[in-house]
């Protein structure tokens, strides 16, 4: 049985135009997409006592979306400079005093914070633009500390850290090694 094949008139020449497109329209989309918007970095640990690890998600998190964490306070809103946080859990009471240093459009940027009563944070989430920087105190020696300062959010686009939206802390009883 004979078979026969159609032959193909392209020239040599034709087909490495063809290859050469190609090559160009691969290339176009490879840079248009690499020339997008830079993502969200959780930027530098400044002076925290753990560098900050960067959550991105849909939804803001909160202290069960880091496992562990039953109690959990949060500021609802952006945090002011010498706001006040009141707990309670077990029968005590426990303060958060918030410190916050805005940026130059007078946006909260920067956050310490310190606890009275006998509970610390096991981690703090801070809330900026669409993700947080999470601070998780558990692998520290202690597994928790009472303060803590220059927490910030993430890095966004254009290269700064985004105002912070909102705070939640995660807390332990003082001593309590998570």
């Amino acid at each position: 049985m004979r078979v026969t094949t159609r032959a193909t008139t392209r020239s040599t020449r034709a087909r490495w135009g063809a290859r050469c497109v190609g090559l160009g329209l691969t290339t176009a989309v490879a840079v248009a997409f690499g020339a997008g918007p830079a993502s969200a970095q959780p930027g530098p640990q400044l002076d925290a006592d753990v560098p900050p690890v960067e959550y991105t998600a849909e939804v803001n998190p909160d202290c069960s979306d880091i496992n562990g964490f039953t109690l959990e306070v949060d500021t609802d809103d952006e945090p002011t400079d010498g706001e006040v946080l009141n707990f309670s859990s077990g029968g005590q009471n426990g303060t958060i005093t918030l410190g916050v240093t805005d940026n130059d459009e007078g946006e909260p940027e920067l956050l310490s914070f310190s606890f009275t009563g006998p509970f610390a944070a096991g981690a703090v989430i801070v809330k900026g633009s669409n993700n947080a920087n999470i601070y998780d105190y558990r692998p520290t020696m202690a597994g928790q500390v009472e303060a803590d300062e220059t927490l910030h959010s993430p890095i966004n686009p254009s290269g700064n850290f985004a105002a912070i939206s909102h705070v939640a802390f995660c807390i332990v009883p003082d001593g309590s090694n998570t």
